[in-house]
């Protein structure tokens, strides 16, 4: 008999939500070691049958999952967008932890989602590095943002420049320790060259997508990984009357659409290929808004390439 575990996560807990055939059981968890280890004694048997689900985070289920696989136990990490569809379709209109949960848990039954497979060790490494670079960045333009606004005291003024201080010696120490890391293991430096092969692609963008999107050969088409970073093209129309403009669907990492669209600005300089496709899209007479989103997608598009193939970008 297969169970399905919904699992609705918390910075501090979790509830999970467990179905079996017409019965259902609910309990909260810490979200920590302990109540890791609670919740497998609180499956008991069940949970060699189970297949447990939950939604995609930003972190706050990886260790879960992490202990979850490493014991057998079935996992799917869902996009958050796919199990609000699916509560809407049930006309669920209370939304609290354990009702959460319940959604996961029936999505899980109904739709049979993919099984989430783990990064190793070393991409692990690298994203939560990478993560931590990309935190330390912003609090350090918010100090900065503090700074210039110039109305702090003396002993404020003086806090402000020992942070920023500190915080630039923090972002140098990781930054080498991403670079460390990736020349340190032979899959990840030479797909970093790969894409730093790419005129707008630079070291930290290159080590940002590797950290993100771990696996770029296990994407049969490039229509798939557009569509895994939400850069694919959604049309909004129906019948004869609404005809609104297509836009990116923004359902994906939306940590890589932000690297990307950086790399925009500088391959629409840097990149002859990728200028002469804006400039052919400007002619057209798209609008200085679409035009970076295009040359983004356009990046991606050449980033799957050069890895899926292992040959470095050469301009055309």
């Amino acid at each position: 008999m297969q169970g399905f575990l919904g699992i609705d996560i918390a910075k501090r807990k979790f509830d999970a939500v467990l179905l079996l055939d017409e019965s259902k059981r609910h309990k909260v968890f810490d979200n920590d070691e302990s109540g890791f280890e609670a919740l497998i004694a609180w499956l008991g048997d069940q949970a060699s049958s189970l297949h447990a689900c939950m939604e995609a985070t930003g972190g706050l289920g990886d260790d879960l999952a992490l202990f979850l696989h490493e014991r057998k136990i079935a996992v799917s990490i869902i996009n958050p967008l796919r199990i609000k569809a699916f509560g809407q379709s049930e006309m669920v209109r209370t939304k609290t932890d354990k009702v959460d949960a319940g959604v996961i848990a029936r999505f899980c039954r109904s739709q049979s989602p993919n099984l989430w497979i783990p990064p190793s060790p070393c991409l692990r490494e690298l994203r939560a590095l990478v993560r931590r670079c990309a935190a330390l960045k912003e609090m350090r333009v918010q100090e900065l943002q503090r700074r210039a606004q110039g109305m702090a005291t003396p002993l404020v003024a003086k806090s402000l420049e020992r942070t920023i201080e500190w915080l630039d010696a923090e972002i140098k120490a990781i930054s080498e320790a991403v670079v460390r890391l990736i020349q340190d293991d032979d899959a990840l430096r030479k797909n970093h060259d790969l894409l730093i092969s790419i005129p707008g692609i630079g070291p930290q963008s290159a080590a940002v997508l590797l950290a993100e999107i771990p696996d770029f050969r296990a994407f049969s088409h490039n229509k798939q990984i557009t569509a895994f970073v939400g850069l694919n093209p959604q049309d909004h129309q129906s019948g004869s009357s609404v005809r609104g403009r297509p836009r990116i669907s923004k359902v994906g990492n939306a940590r890589v659409r932000a690297i990307l669209y950086m790399c925009a600005l500088s391959a629409r300089h840097h990149n002859p290929t990728l200028k002469a496709f804006a400039d052919r899209l400007k002619e057209g007479g798209k609008t200085p808004k679409v035009i970076p989103i295009a040359v983004a997608r356009k990046l991606l598009v050449l980033a799957y390439g050069v890895i899926k193939t292992g040959r470095h970008f050469e301009v055309a």
